[in-house]
């Protein structure tokens, strides 16, 4: 298992649109992927489902933590790290 903690740097948050570009990136990987927010393992939602992703309601300086298991893990999670790093733009 591969995990990673990014910031929510976008002061909009993760709205509609980084999230559907979120989606749309990790669907081009195998592996499982979940992400939470602020520390609350409790309420893991599928990073591969938009509409959850949207759910989790991450506002600007949230943390979000990736987890990703299966064959590509790696790959997955240096890609949500760029992805993030980036502001959650393509």
């Amino acid at each position: 298992m591969e995990i990673v903690t990014v910031t929510v740097n976008d002061p909009l948050g993760l709205h509609a649109r980084p999230s559907s570009l979120l989606t749309k990136l990790v669907k081009a990987f195998n592996c499982h992927i979940t992400v939470y927010k602020n520390e609350d393992s409790s309420r893991k939602c599928d990073v591969k489902n938009v509409l959850s992703v949207m759910d989790l309601n991450a506002l600007f300086d949230d943390k979000l933590t990736f987890e990703a298991s299966g064959d590509d893990e790696r790959k997955a999670i240096a890609a949500i790290e760029t992805f993030a790093n980036s502001g959650f733009e393509n």
